[in-house]
């Protein structure tokens, strides 16, 4: 193993994770892309890295984000079961599909993603009233330090939710990002969640769900450990960092960051996806 390699690879991990944690998107969408796009990596030896970074980065992140009462376990766990189900399907063919496809796939996603925070900022949600029926139970509240008030809600919407959860299990076992890139913006933009309890519930959701994507690629001979074992490391370090950083940065700001980010990235594999390379990528 090349410690240089090894080294720079644990830095944009912990990048990553610190992205991922402070977006709920487990650091994949930001590791997968410039792991191929700037590295030269394997596309499906990509996914397999960032599927086994994205469960550890669940696991650091959520820690701090159910202490700050981001994450509404209940929400999680009814959109968990489609999640997982799907993350099992796009498992199974991103071993054998075209990395092109992927190339195309994720960049799509990326930038579908990146537009919807843009187009549509975090709600502003209201404490529930008991007007509002919540027959699920799922409502929530968090004290948001960056604004120092209390934020409630009621999540709307929730059939649609759990299809799309599939849907986003799909896109995550195909590409190894846990599903937050989808889930985000669904749970914010489509069931009125406010963005930081969305970043937190997300969080709590991609580790279970990467889990199965591990499985079906290291069963694909897809996990590298010369890309596993520095990506682990450094997305335990860059995840406690970033979940403790959500605290402090105001929405708007988030949504932000992740459209500008997602937008490169994700018009990067696009072009990728047709053979176009940019200057400074592999």
């Amino acid at each position: 193993m090349d410690l240089a390699f090894s080294l720079e690879i644990g830095i944009v991990a912990a990048t990553a994770a610190i992205l991922g944690s402070m977006l709920g998107l487990g650091g994949g969408v930001f590791l997968v892309p410039i792991l191929t796009l700037f590295f030269g990596v394997d596309p499906k030896l990509a996914v397999g890295a960032s599927a086994v970074a994205v469960v550890t980065n669940s696991i650091v992140g959520t820690t701090n984000h159910l202490r700050s009462r981001f994450t509404n376990p209940r929400l999680a766990m009814l959109l968990q079961i489609a999640a997982a189900t799907g993350a099992i399907v796009g498992a199974l063919y991103g071993v054998v599909a075209d990395p092109r496809v992927i190339y195309g796939v994720f960049g799509a996603v990326l930038v579908y993603a990146a537009i919807s925070m843009i187009v549509r900022p975090d709600r502003s949600a209201m404490p529930p009233s008991l007007d509002v029926p919540d027959r699920l139970e799922l409502g929530a509240a968090f004290r948001d330090p960056a604004i120092g008030r209390e934020v409630g809600y009621i999540p709307i919407r929730t059939g649609w939710g759990i299809g799309v959860g599939a849907g986003s299990g799909i896109i995550s076992g195909m590409l190894g990002v846990g599903g937050g890139v989808v889930m985000v913006p669904t749970m914010n933009v489509l069931m009125g969640v406010p963005l930081k309890a969305a970043v937190g519930t997300s969080s709590f959701m991609i580790g279970i769900t990467s889990v199965a994507t591990v499985f079906v690629y290291y069963a694909g001979g897809k996990i590298d450990p010369s890309l596993v074992v520095p990506a682990v490391i450094g997305v335990f370090a860059g995840g406690q960092i970033g979940s403790r950083l959500t605290r402090r940065i105001r929405a708007q700001r988030l949504a932000l960051l992740f459209s500008l980010i997602l937008l490169y990235l994700g018009g990067s594999l696009l072009l990728r996806a047709f053979g176009i390379t940019l200057p400074g990528q592999s």
